[in-house]
This record gives C-alpha cells, structure tokens and sequence, in this order.
C-alpha cells in the first residue's frame, strides 16, 4: 500500500465509503424500513376507486315518486395534460357537444388539476341521454377523454308537495367537512325531506381495488365492495290528497297552508305551503334570473308557511283558552255570563265580532259562536299565567318535534317574554288580546293540527313524514314518534266540552262554520278563525269591509278541525293569507274531507 501513489490511495478510500454507505444503505431498506417500502410497492400497485350510490328515491306512502334520478354523462380528462393535449381533447369534445365553450372548459380543467390529483378531472356535468348516445363511443375511444353515467336529481311532480320534499344542491367545503361522503357524490339535501334525511339518501360508498402496472393501466380486479343502494324512503303523505289540495289554492292565486295529520300517529297525509316553487330548477344550481324572481316575489314561495309562517291563531286558539276557564275561571261548561257587544278597560273598548254581541253565552255557545266577550271576561279571572301554562301543555311555543329541519316555535306570550323582549309591563288589555288569539301571540299551523289532534284524541301526538326507509320497506331504525300524555284529569274529562263545541259550529245553525260546510260528505268538528293583521282603531264605530282593504292588510282566515266527529281519525288546519274571514277557509276544508272519504281514509 505504501507503494501505492497517494492520489490513487485516496481514489480507493473514496470507492470504499461509497460502497460501504450503498451496503448501509440496501440493509436499511431491505431489513429496516422493509415494511414501509412494502407499503409503498403495495400503493404503486393497487389503484383504489370509489363507487358512488346513486341517490335514494323519495315515495310518498302509495308508491308514486316523488323524488328519483335521471341518467345523464358527465365528461372527464385526465390529469396533468400538456398544454397541446388538454387543447387537442377541449376541441374534440366542443366538436361533438352542443353549447360547449372551450374557454370555460379550460378553466374548469386548470382548477382542478394539480401534481396532487391523479383523478379524472370532471370538465362537464351533467350531458343527457339522447345527446350523448350518438358521439359516446367517439368521445370514449380518446385517450384522455372519459365519458362515466352520472345520476341528476329530477322531480317529477315538479311543485308538488316543493316544501315537504325539498332539493339538492352541490356540495360546498363545509358540506364536505360536515359530510365527508358528499365530496364523492358531489351534491347534498339543502333544505326539507332531501335535508333531513340525507344521510339515509345518500347510501354508502363502495369501493374497488385494481392491480395496474407501471403506466397505471388496470391488470386485474383484486377486490370490490358494492355501495349500499338500500336508501330509498317512504313518506306518510299521499300525493293525490297532496294535488287536491293545490287545486283549491288555485295553484298559487291563494297563499297560506293546508295540513292533514293522523290525530292518533302524528303521520302528516298532506302539508301544504302556498305559493310553490319548480324543485328542478335549483338542480345543478338555479339561475340568478329564477333566483332573484322567487326571491323578490311579494307572496314569498320560498317561506315554507306550515312550519316557518307564524300568524296569530285568531279564534281557533279558543279551545284552550276555554280549557284554562274550565279549570281555573270559577265557572263549568253550563255557566252562562253576559256577553254584551263590548267592554272596557281602562281607556279602551274591547269589542266582539258581532255587532249588538251575543246577550249570553255558556262554554258551548262560546266556542259555538266564537264569542269574544266570554273570553274577554273569564281570562281576567283565569289570568295570563295560567292561560299560558295550559296553552304551554297543548304545544304552543315550542317546537312540535316535526323530523324536519329549521322549524320555528312561534311565540307564547307571559309577561316575562314582554318584559325581555320589549321591555314594557304587561297590561290587562294584553290578556284579553291573548284570550283571542291576537296581540303578540304567534303561532305555526303545524302548532295549530297538532293542538286540534291533542283536542280529538286526548294525546299530544309528535307530527312526522317518515314512514318507511328502504327497499326492504323496514321501519325506520331507532326513530320513534310517541304521542305525549300532557293533560291531568281535570282537563281530560273537560275534552268532551272543547269537541262538542266545535262539532256545533259546524253543524248547527248559528255556528261559524255552519254555513260553509254543508257540502261536506262527512261530518266534522271544527273552529273558525279570524285574524287581524291591522289593529282597528278606538274611534272606528263601523268597520271597513275586508274585501276593500289592500290585499296585505286584510286578515288572515282559519279554520281547525278533526273528522270524523264521533270518532276522529285526522285532524286537519287551513290557513289563508289575506282571505278576510276563517269561513273562507271553509271550500278547502270541504274539499279536503271529501277526498278523505273517497280515498278511503275515512266512512260516513
């Protein structure tokens, strides 16, 4: 070695460190970190895929869809394209489809692809059927053009039962964050059934592993898990009663809402809110012209009434203002009181909706008539606490527990609330407004059929649209619905006064809904209700006509009731908008009650 010259002497050091670090080095990898690289070599070799469900079809409870999907193709590029290859492919698909522009393409593609992404790059959503039937093989045989079946949402029905269903929308970052499977399927439930219940819609992903070689081309299938397609869902609602419903309201030349629900189960047969809206058009992204029409709409189609409309109840809260007079007013069903036209308190003149009033009245001819003045008077003596702890028992400002989402609880009113939310006293004059159903009491309709239900069954029943989930059709896993117990004894052998006095306003002459119902093929025990939506001034001695009132000034119409009235089986509320009187409520509710009994929901 000492013979050896230096610079040569270094070359060998230099060639044996170097073979020593590759030893070093081949050991860590094949012993050490054996396991890691094995990984790595596994990746490399199996190529995962998700397969996405295609959404679960919505059924209301005979069947019919209500909610499924259309087959369409979605257009797709590879990733990481040189610039002449993405040009070359944008140019065969603009040759083949209509209305495609190449810039918007281009665009779409670039914010997608990145070195991250090694999937397809979806560049169009949704091509239909027949369009793409004729160019699909051309289109497909590109080496970096893919065509794959996508599933779009599609209503048939289009407005029908629009606020029960509700509509899918794509699926934004906090979509994705909340629910990591709507990335895949790229849309999700934005508002009602379609909300409620996307999780059950949409399914569960499958997934399938292929072993491709070094240039990704797929060698062989080495496992797959189908997706779960057991997601459709059954509703309580029957679209027949649904359509009957919506041509009484005239297919929205009447605003306002209509609810049908079992007084014993809570299933909602039909619920309606008025004016509708064309469910199709917020697939795949409304437009801004549609948009900004439903928005600036002065009848509002995008408030969904039955649950987010809050009115006063007008004279179909009187059953249970009559309850808390039974119970705490010094006073039984046979008591009769003097019920002139009016009376006063303070500086103010209380009046009753008849001019010259009734004479007298017992709790029967009260609710029978609608007598102001009985409740004007015995609600001094019951007073607004107790008022209201009864009315709090029957539903009133709380939510029903409805198995949708966003719905409002209305407002019960105690001096308390008045107090944080005005900060003002509460005054005798606030709870003979109460008494009646006006002042700052606000109420839902779907508080309103659940109160009536309360009032023919004896139980508080929890109002629901969910019948059935999946193709199976088995129940619902772990969803109950129970009727609540809420009355005491008292109250429960008072139910009999509250639904004889609405089974005489119906059918006897003199009762308010008389007149307006003798069409009805079944007999009904039911309640009118008028309510103000402008106060009448202290010096007016002859009120103006309803119908020469601008249409938002005048009040709205009620009507609440349960039928059959021996032995009930649904209740059912209407609302309208603006429609002066609760007897104007009447042709719906006969309507209603007739296709009940031609359904076979209900016999003579």
């Amino acid at each position: 070695m000492k013979n050896i010259p230096l610079p040569f002497r270094i070359t060998f050091i230099v060639f044996g460190l170097v073979w020593i670090l590759l030893i070093l080095k081949l050991s860590i990898i094949s012993i050490v970190r054996y396991d890691h690289y094995a990984e790595v070599a596994r990746r490399n070799m199996f190529k995962q895929e998700v397969l996405v469900p295609a959404r679960g079809l919505i059924l209301d409870r005979q069947g019919e869809p209500l909610a499924v999907n259309d087959l369409f193709f979605g257009v797709f590029l590879k990733p990481l394209l040189r610039e002449d290859e993405l040009q070359s492919a944008i140019k065969k698909i603009a040759e083949n489809l209509q209305g495609v522009d190449i810039e918007t393409l281009a665009e779409t593609y670039n914010k997608q692809n990145s070195a991250y992404n090694h999937e397809p790059i979806k560049v169009i959503d949704y091509v239909s059927y027949d369009e793409m039937q004729a160019v699909y093989a051309l289109l497909n045989q590109q080496e970096n053009i893919s065509v794959k079946p996508i599933f779009k949402r599609y209503y048939p029905n289009r407005e029908l039962a629009s606020h029960i269903i509700g509509y899918v929308g794509a699926a934004d970052k906090n979509d994705v964050f909340v629910d990591p499977i709507s990335k895949h399927t790229g849309i999700i439930g934005k508002e009602g059934i379609e909300r409620q219940y996307n999780t059950v819609l949409q399914g569960q992903l499958g997934s399938r592993s292929s072993i491709v070689n070094a240039f990704n081309q797929k060698v062989s299938k080495a496992e797959e898990t189908l997706p779960q397609v057991q997601n459709d869902i059954t509703l309580t609602i029957d679209a027949r009663l649904q359509r009957a419903i919506d041509e009484e309201y005239g297919f929205g030349e009447k605003n306002g809402s209509a609810i049908v629900m079992d007084v014993h189960s809570g299933e909602i047969l039909a619920a309606g809110s008025y004016p509708e809206y064309d469910l199709n058009d917020f697939v795949g992204g409304i437009s801004s012209i549609k948009w900004n029409a439903l928005r600036d709409n002065p009848h509002k189609p995008l408030i969904n009434r039955f649950i987010n409309g809050q009115y006063p109840p007008g004279s179909v809260i009187k059953m249970g203002i009559a309850m808390s007079i039974l119970e705490y007013g010094n006073v039984d069903e046979n008591t009769k009181i003097a019920t002139p036209y009016s009376i006063t308190i303070g500086n103010h003149h209380f009046r009753d909706w008849k001019a010259g009033g009734h004479g007298s009245a017992d709790t029967f001819k009260a609710i029978r008539e609608s007598v102001d003045v009985y409740f004007y008077k015995l609600s001094q003596v019951v007073g607004i606490e107790r008022m209201g702890q009864v009315l709090a028992q029957m539903g009133f400002g709380q939510k029903s527990g409805l198995d949708f989402p966003g719905e409002s609880s209305g407002i019960l009113p105690t001096p308390y609330w008045k107090a944080q939310r005005h900060g003002a006293a509460w005054y005798a004059g606030d709870t003979v407004q109460t008494s009646i159903g006006q002042g700052y009491f606000l109420t839902t309709p779907m508080q309103i059929v659940r109160y009536t239900a309360l009032i023919a069954s004896g139980k508080l029943p929890t109002p629901h649209f969910i019948k059935q989930q999946n193709a199976n059709q088995q129940s619902v896993a772990n969803i109950t619905f129970e009727s609540k117990d809420v009355l005491n004894d008292f109250q429960k052998g008072k139910l009999w006064v509250l639904q004889k006095g609405m089974v005489e306003a119906c059918n006897v002459p003199g009762g308010t809904g008389y007149m307006r119902l003798l069409a009805a093929k079944a007999k009904i025990g039911c309640k009118t209700g008028t309510a103000q939506v402008t106060a009448i001034a202290q010096d007016v001695k002859t009120r103006i006509k309803e119908s020469e009132l601008d249409y938002f000034r005048r009040s709205h119409g009620w009507m609440t009731g349960f039928v059959p009235a021996e032995n009930p089986k649904y209740a059912v509320t209407i609302l309208v908008e603006h429609g002066q009187s609760g007897g104007n409520a009447g042709p719906i509710m006969v309507r209603i009650v007739n296709e009940l009994l031609k359904l076979g929901y209900i016999s003579r």
